[in-house]
């Protein structure tokens, strides 16, 4: 039989999207509800209960089967010894336990994917602390030091090592805020 397997990672395809590319081949498609690493119950449900010998298993990307290169060697490990191939959509690639690839083309897809499990974890982690208020970026100057700084520096009386110290701005900070 045929499998497919999403879960809600949008670093190429959204989950309309990967149904999509993955109906053509099957339609029975599993679907994990959420975006972390732990508890993929559905995905251990896939692995554990549903796949058969010789069944073949559809994801449009490595990044939503695991979330590092141990894991998907621990998943493509299980599934040879059931000889159950994987095929992956986005870089076409067929997964089974007869290897069909070049040593340069298995080391990078395993580049690609590392690069693709960290931009997830980023983005995880950036939309995590906005939903907990954090600020991203680097913090605002204090409006009050630099009107201090520009005054002091138009007054001409104070080096700019002065000026520093006594308001921490930044000769470059004080030379961008002269401009506008």
């Amino acid at each position: 039989m045929k499998y497919g397997y999403i879960r809600p990672i949008d670093l190429y395809d959204v989950i309309p999207e990967q149904e999509k590319k993955i109906k053509i081949y099957t339609h029975n498609i599993i679907r994990e509800n959420h975006t972390d690493t732990k508890n993929r119950y559905q995905l251990d449900r896939l692995l554990n209960d549903i796949l058969k010998p010789n069944d073949q298993l559809y994801v449009t990307d490595l990044c939503i089967l695991a979330d590092s290169t141990k894991q998907l060697v621990d998943i493509v490990n299980s599934l040879d010894r059931d000889f159950i191939s994987i095929r992956i959509i986005n870089p076409s690639m067929f997964i089974s336990p007869t290897p069909r690839y070049t040593f340069n083309q298995i080391l990078s897809e395993i580049s690609n994917f590392q690069s693709d499990v960290v931009r997830f974890r980023t983005k995880e982690g950036v939309n995590s602390a906005t939903k907990k208020g954090k600020q991203m970026g680097r913090p605002k100057r204090n409006d009050e030091n630099i009107r201090k700084a520009i005054e002091m520096y138009t007054l001409n009386k104070f080096t700019l090592d002065e000026i520093k110290s006594a308001t921490n701005i930044s000769r470059a900070t004080l030379y961008r805020h002269l401009d506008k």
